[in-house]
């Protein structure tokens, strides 16, 4: 009876497991695909489903609100996203709006490989901690964050902007690596810390190019740098 029911449970955590990898579901967005818009497809969509995106245009800024891959083929251009859920966000170009999150969602979500165009990264509040930000083109735009914690800032180039990277009131300094700041008239800015280089131990191997200021310390807002 004992080895019947142990055959049972084993049976049933299997079928489990297979319904739940059965479940997820890739969505297609495109002029001949089923979705003509992004949002179209996330509103379908769920919890840990992948949409597709085609080459083309997108004049919208996508809310995200449930834990989605998003990704995008040919570098698709956006005008942006914004996090109330979290997942990944793969291969697009960004152009107006660019990718935020404002005490609502993104924590634990994967944002690389896309291209921004005077427009950049947004994170505010606990609820948008946890991300990666990794091997993107930022150009004109920063990666700011706001009351966030652990983040992991690697493998970017972020050209021509006011400012590069903006560690904003109550956020953490995060994991910042093999980065390159270039042209900026400040590649990195802490708001409200005291300037110590010894609490820079997670920055590691980054690159400082042509930037007026490397690393800077104060109270000034971003729209005052």
């Amino acid at each position: 009876m004992k080895k019947l029911y142990w055959v049972s449970a084993v049976v049933i955590l299997f079928l489990i497991i297979i319904s739940s990898t059965a479940s997820a579901s890739t969505l297609n967005v495109g002029s001949t695909a089923k979705y003509k818009t992004i949002q179209s497809a996330v509103n379908a969509a769920k919890d840990g489903d992948t949409i597709k995106v085609a080459y083309g245009t997108y004049k919208e800024n996508v809310k995200i609100d449930k834990g989605l891959s998003i990704i995008g083929t040919k570098y698709p251009k956006i005008n942006g996203f914004y996090y109330h859920g979290g997942g990944t966000i793969n291969g697009f170009t960004l152009q107006k709006d660019g990718i935020s999150s404002n005490y609502a969602g993104g924590y634990g979500s994967i944002i690389r490989n896309n291209y921004f165009n005077n427009c950049g990264i947004y994170l505010g509040g606990g609820a948008s901690s946890d991300v990666a930000i990794m091997n993107n083109q930022i150009t004109g735009g920063a990666i700011y964050l706001y009351d966030t914690h652990e983040q992991t800032i690697t493998g970017n180039t972020i050209s021509n902007s006011k400012c590069g990277l903006y560690v904003g009131d109550m956020a953490s300094i995060p994991t910042v690596s093999k980065n390159t700041f270039k042209n900026c008239k400040t590649a990195v800015y802490f708001y409200g810390w005291e300037q110590s280089p010894g609490q820079l131990n997670t920055f590691t191997g980054n690159k400082y190019i042509n930037d007026k200021i490397n690393i800077g310390w104060g109270m000034k807002t971003l729209d005052k740098l």
